[in-house]
């Protein structure tokens, strides 16, 4: 189960976020402030959509009972989007069939973290797939709208750092809660006092209480994280 949460871990938005940024920072290295707008476009767009899925669930309890969805898994969204890009980019001086391995290679391991979230109990396998699909989504659009514009590219040793400082992330970083903001933004836009749950789609019975002492309470209903967590 621990080599679970690890992958999942991977699809955290500590993680992803940072090696997304490095993808645009690295675009527009390379003078390619097309694709780095595109590329920042896209998986914002990406992380809109799955981000407004669920606040839809969390405040009004739109979903789809039936597949057991409540909204697209966000872990599985960035995961699928960024490793392929990040891969394909890395790796871009090579030939065709290693740009094309590198591709399925970070497609793996997005669909492993979907798997991940679906293992440790964070989603719905409905939840994780549509995840997955999205984030594919997002890199195939980049990927397509990037084919045959390479322009200078700098050595991929340069991208050594970032990557490990990513790794590194994991490790030492608390992971951000961004179902927590998630919960938050759904109670203050919906004006309910309470969230719908997955188990009997309805609101939960008690009013939603942060979980975290009072006076680190935010907005009524975020928790601010002490610098000593």
């Amino acid at each position: 189960m621990t080599s679970w949460f690890h992958l999942s871990a991977l699809g955290g938005l500590s993680v992803t976020g940072f090696v997304a940024s490095v993808t645009a920072v690295w675009l527009l290295a390379s003078r390619r402030r097309c694709l780095a707008l595109s590329w920042c476009l896209l998986f914002g767009a990406a992380l809109a959509v799955a981000a407004g899925s669920q606040v839809a669930f969390l405040g009004w309890g739109l979903g789809v009972q039936s597949l057991d969805f409540t909204g697209f898994s966000g872990h599985a969204t960035r995961a699928a989007a960024v490793f392929p890009v990040a891969l394909f980019l890395l790796l871009e001086k090579k030939g065709g069939w290693i740009r094309r391995g590198a591709v399925l290679a970070g497609a793996l391991l997005g669909v492993g973290v979907a798997a991940a979230r679906v293992n440790v109990g964070a989603h719905s396998p409905s939840e994780a797939v549509t995840g997955c699909v999205l984030g594919f989504a997002t890199a195939g659009l980049f990927l397509w709208h990037a084919r045959g514009r390479t322009g200078y590219v700098y050595s991929p040793y340069a991208l050594l750092p970032g990557l490990l400082l990513s790794s590194l992330l994991l490790t030492y970083v608390k992971s951000v809660d961004a179902h927590q903001a998630l919960t938050a933004v759904a109670l203050k836009l919906s004006g309910q006092d309470r969230i719908f749950q997955r188990h009997g789609w309805r609101h939960q019975s008690r009013s939603y209480v942060p979980p975290c002492q009072a006076e680190r309470v935010r907005f009524d209903y975020f928790c601010a994280r002490d610098l000593a967590d």
